[in-house]
């Protein structure tokens, strides 16, 4: 029979695990699930939990070793030892117990598939802690070693190698492997597919890819409810408005007598700027939103003050400051306000584009710094006057 194992602080999991094991001889094929459920229950809880604990790897270890094991009860529980030792972050033994599943002739196709996600689990644990990511072996010529494992396994793989390559920052390439991964999962449930456009959004993101870009690229695959699951996720409230009629805007004027309304400017571009005398975020902004409006007398330009009843009083000094001389509207009541709400406001400065037809045509133009936003307003308004229609919005 199996020694007890090494540990001396497991003497409760080591007798129960014993006691099972001897009930072996009278196991059939069909009870191996239930023997590794009832060797885990023995296995106190907090063991179990425990970052890095081996208890469970090391008792299935002992449980192959067993003479009793026929080779098909072997190989499944080779399988289960192999995520065993990934729970105890343990790559090197986890790589070495799926690959000999993968190495037996005799494993079914579901446990062939079973190790083969193992096998990239493991590589993708060894990834984590890599002083030089580059110099791991690629994880799809580690399962293709293996023959054909399938197309969930082959999608891991490439999702896998696409995760390096965001490491190493080669964001088209990482890119592609998302692709590759989501062509190959294309028939699988859309729960599958999801972490796969999170990845790929991420990638397009972090290569700086156009806002519209990556929203055009999401509403084309928006039929995929794994697709939709991330534009639901992924996209702020302002950013799903694009494409979309820009909300009512009506308000009285803080800078002079009188009501402004949005409508009255429709035939003509608008920048809305939501900002505020108390930011001083918006300090270092005004005068790039001020220039632009002076620059281009074709634009309408609209502030949308979000001053509170404390901070009204500063409001004309702040304008006077900045050379502002388009209209400031606001209702006093700073974040309180519907205005913010009603265009997906999350922090201010804000801007956004209206079309001369009333749609949103660009949001989130604030950029890095004043000089990144000045060049984002001027791309933004080139669009539209070249007659380039925004995307459609990501949820109707």
């Amino acid at each position: 029979m199996i020694g007890p194992m090494a540990s001396p602080r497991r003497p409760v999991a080591v007798n129960a695990v014993m006691m099972l094991l001897a009930l072996m001889p009278a196991l059939d094929a069909a009870d191996v699930g239930e023997l590794i459920e009832e060797i885990r229950v023995a296995i106190p809880a907090e063991e179990l939990v425990e970052p890095g604990n081996t208890a469970l790897a090391t008792a299935l270890d002992e449980l192959v070793a067993d003479s009793e094991l026929s080779p098909a009860e072997r190989i499944e529980v080779q399988s289960h030892a192999a995520e065993a030792w990934l729970l105890a972050n343990d790559h090197a033994a986890a790589q070495q117990r799926a690959q000999a599943v993968l190495a037996d002739g005799e494993a079914t196709p579901a446990l062939r598939e079973r190790a083969g996600l193992a096998l990239v689990a493991a590589w993708q644990l060894q990834l984590k802690g890599a002083e030089k990511p580059a110099d791991l072996p690629s994880p799809v010529d580690a399962v293709a070693a293996f023959g054909d494992l399938g197309a969930k396994v082959q999608a891991r793989a490439h999702s896998a190698e696409g995760e390096r390559r965001l490491a190493l920052k080669e964001n088209d390439a990482a890119i592609e492997r998302f692709d590759r991964a989501l062509a190959l999962l294309k028939d699988a449930p859309p729960a599958e597919r999801v972490p796969l456009y999170a990845l790929r959004l991420l990638a397009m993101e972090q290569a700086k890819k156009p806002a519209d870009e990556i929203q055009r690229w999401l509403e084309e695959r928006s039929s995929d409810p794994a697709a939709q699951q991330v534009i639901d996720s992924a996209l702020t409230s302002g950013q799903r408005l694009v494409g979309q009629q820009a909300p009512p805007l009506a308000a009285k004027r803080l800078d002079a007598a009188g009501d402004f309304a949005l409508a009255d400017l429709k035939g003509k571009p608008v920048l809305v700027a939501f900002v505020a005398s108390w930011a001083r975020t918006c300090d270092e902004y005004a005068p790039v939103i001020a220039a632009f409006a002076t620059a281009h007398p074709e634009v309408g330009v609209v502030g949308v003050s979000l001053d509170t009843k404390d901070t009204l009083a500063n409001l004309p000094g702040w304008v006077a400051k900045h050379g502002i001389a388009f209209p400031m509207v606001g209702d006093g009541i700073g974040w309180d306000s519907e205005l913010d709400d009603a265009f997906g406001v999350e922090g201010i400065p804000h801007l956004i584009l209206v079309g001369a037809d009333g749609r949103i045509a660009a949001v989130d133009l604030i950029g890095e710094d004043p000089a990144d936003t000045a060049r984002n307003l001027e791309q933004a308004l080139a669009k539209i006057m070249r007659g380039d229609a925004p995307a459609e919005a990501a949820i109707p």
